[in-house]
């Protein structure tokens, strides 16, 4: 992928998620309701996510091995945490949780956001040599967890939770019908591709490959999480016209 289409995916990617984000706090100056506050707060934070990665994006060349600045690794580690957790609170909405769930999720996203300020890259990619593991070690640092172990089991955490969303609001799909349906299914489907594109990380790491397979994963996980924004915005704030489409008939009493 060159760099320019590079630029103009990440910034099209945090455009979508960004109108996603303004829709939904808008949604909640008008209902002012917990709902719409999860969902205001989430898809905030992930908007706010993508958009500095767009904007790292910009300044910083990966393909001529350029390593981005470490607050940016952090601010945007705490916001996906924080969006993943806000997530969740929105399908407690639907799928009211245990108190024992309630807790475990707050451990979970507090741990997860110290571990990300301690937590120091001991890898870097290499987009530029011609060995086969496209990641160099970077010598002198020592983290409280192995730097690839802690890798897989962020990636573990991040699956499952979109894999938890995927498959509820499916389910949830199929008992409601008319425009709910259209909204849980595109929620759905937009979920399960991003837990599946999260699938295909490890396979950079453990699996030894080519520079041009690392490459080949990363372009197929940057168009995937595009064609998951729009499949997330018609799900949280679907346009005018998807609602018009789907819109239960009015009944006419003579």
């Amino acid at each position: 992928m060159s760099r320019t289409t590079s630029l103009v995916t990440s910034y099209l990617q945090a455009v979508i998620f960004g109108i996603v984000a303004v829709r939904c706090y808008m949604a909640w100056l008008r209902d002012k309701d917990s709902r719409s506050g999860h969902l205001a707060v989430a898809t905030g934070a992930f908007g706010a996510s993508s958009l500095l990665g767009a904007i790292t994006t910009t300044f910083i060349n990966a393909q001529k091995n350029e390593v981005a600045p470490r607050w940016e690794g952090i601010v945007s580690s705490i916001l996906i945490y924080l969006a993943i957790y806000a997530f969740l609170l929105f399908l407690s909405d639907f799928i009211p949780y245990p108190r024992w769930v309630h807790a475990l999720l707050v451990v979970i996203t507090a741990t997860g956001v110290v571990f990300s300020i301690i937590e120091k890259p001991a890898l870097k990619l290499n987009f530029i040599n011609t060995k086969n593991c496209p990641f160099e070690d970077i010598p002198g640092i020592k983290n409280p967890i192995a730097y690839k172990t802690y890798i897989i089991i962020v990636l573990t955490y991040l699956a499952l939770a979109f894999g938890v969303l995927a498959v509820a609001f499916l389910i949830y799909a199929a008992r409601t019908g008319g425009i709910a349906r259209v909204r849980m299914l595109s929620i759905g489907f937009g979920f399960a591709l991003l837990c599946g594109l999260i699938g295909l990380l490890p396979r950079i790491l453990f699996g030894n490959p080519c520079n041009g397979t690392a490459k080949t994963i990363l372009t197929a996980v940057t168009y995937g999480a595009l064609v998951a924004a729009p499949l997330l915005l018609i799900g949280f704030a679907p346009p005018k016209f998807i609602r018009a489409r789907f819109a239960e008939p009015t009944s006419v009493q003579s």
